[in-house]
């Protein structure tokens, strides 16, 4: 048997009504690729689970109900210890360009929100 070990876990969530229609991005992109081309070229690949996950949560006293779309990666820090630091400044910058309030965010046992 041979066992790797892929290092970190961090994965995030997002509205999937606004990951392919362009109209939700302020920039009038496609934020599914947006976000693909930045995995891919930051850690290497990474994994998407939709279907039944949703959420429910209390914003200004209303419960409110979401439909989501996770994302997950794995990765080993590189020498500078940046990649947390740029997926997070990538959510805010994606939040921000799509309209969110913000984005559930976890990295190994950390659970936060990313605001834009």
């Amino acid at each position: 048997m041979r066992i790797k070990s892929l290092g970190r876990r961090a994965l995030f969530l997002m509205p999937p009504n606004k990951l392919h229609n362009k109209r939700y991005s302020k920039k009038r992109q496609n934020i599914a690729k947006v976000i693909h081309l930045f995995l891919m070229k930051t850690f290497g690949g990474y994994t998407c689970d939709s279907g039944n996950i949703y959420g429910y949560y209390n914003s200004s006293k209303v419960e409110e109900y979401d439909e989501l779309r996770q994302f997950r990666v794995a990765f080993k820090e590189d020498g500078d210890r940046t990649k947390v630091l740029k997926l997070q400044r990538f959510l805010a910058a994606v939040c921000a360009d799509i309209g969110e309030k913000c984005i559930y965010f976890e990295c190994d046992e950390d659970t936060m929100l990313i605001f834009p």
